[in-house]
């Protein structure tokens, strides 16, 4: 099963991948020109933005015919410039707009697609921890894979729309990620997520941060926030298919390998209204059962002994 997710290929993307931006790293403009006319710029930036207005890549009355438009009347201003001095200008443009996604979808078209990609790197728009950005990050595959096919493929920008709705921010990024995550596997083709290498990256990094996220809260004993924390995989377990589609990889497929616990914890039935009651007397040990798809046998056990099978020593 862990070829389905490790790969030399992902290994050296990440090992390749830099804390600078392509635009940082390339050569300055040839003739250095870009800043003797920034009027040029100025007006591309004022006019994208108005034309998009409240607007975004995913939505379906969205103008990129005429974003694009701004584009072309911005680079027929700067005369007849190659491909790389074209591409360097564009990416600055977009790097400085307020709303990176609408300025890809304005710049898309004319960038060779390998430097619009480099762009779209998970780890330059999407920030560790908070996950600020995701929205915005999701947005520009969308508006990429419209204006530049060759850049972001078609299920990169399907997994793109299917993620729109679990985008956040903040304490509970990572868990609304990986429900999203599960409900994109179940509901797409994905054979492995060596061809979705952006996502696999973000997909670990939620696992990791979900993963922290529980074992904070098992040792702050808040076992109700805890509860709540993993409803969603008890639901994802009762509903796991008993034979898994061709060609499909399940989200249960990838818990398995990267987070293991999972089926443990989903598989945790506490009794609520006991433990809301022994937090209000200040109490920190409670009752539960555990029960599988397996048994219907539900034995009592104490939440410590349960712990103690996630591999949790006492706290």
């Amino acid at each position: 099963m862990n070829t389905l997710f490790s790969s030399p290929t992902i290994e050296r993307i990440e090992e390749k991948r830099h804390r600078m931006t392509w635009t940082k790293k390339s050569t300055p403009l040839k003739n250095s020109t870009l800043f003797n006319k920034a009027k040029h710029s100025e007006e591309w930036h004022q006019n994208v933005e108005a034309t998009a207005g409240v607007l975004h890549p995913s939505d379906s009355k969205f103008p990129y015919g005429f974003v694009r438009n701004h584009t072309d009347v911005y680079l027929r201003k700067k005369g007849k410039i190659n491909q790389v001095d074209t591409d360097i200008r564009l990416a600055i443009l977009i790097e400085t707009h307020d709303t990176r996604d609408i300025a890809v979808a304005a710049a898309a078209h004319a960038m060779s697609a390998k430097n619009l990609r480099e762009l779209l790197h998970v780890e330059f728009n999407v920030a560790q921890g908070s996950y600020w950005g995701l929205e915005t990050w999701l947005q520009c595959l969308i508006a990429a894979n419209y204006e530049n096919p060759a850049s972001v493929a078609d299920l990169e920008a399907l997994w793109a729309r299917m993620l729109l709705p679990y985008a956040t921010h903040g304490r509970c990024a990572a868990e609304s990620i990986l429900k999203g995550v599960s409900r994109v596997l179940r509901n797409s083709s994905t054979p492995n997520m060596n061809i979705l290498p952006e996502f696999f990256i973000l997909l670990r990094r939620a696992i990791k941060d979900y993963s922290t996220q529980l074992e904070g809260l098992r040792l702050k004993s808040k076992w109700a926030a805890a509860h709540k924390a993993i409803f969603w995989m008890v639901d994802l377990e009762m509903t796991s298919p008993a034979v898994t589609p061709p060609g499909y990889l399940l989200p249960e497929h990838i818990f398995d390998s990267q987070f293991p616990a999972w089926r443990l914890w989903s598989q945790w039935r506490p009794n609520i209204e006991r433990i809301i009651a022994a937090i209000s007397k200040g109490n920190t040990f409670w009752y539960f059962k555990i029960s599988s798809a397996s048994s219907t046998n539900h034995r009592p056990r104490t939440l410590e002994k349960y712990l103690s099978t996630l591999g949790f020593s006492k706290a």
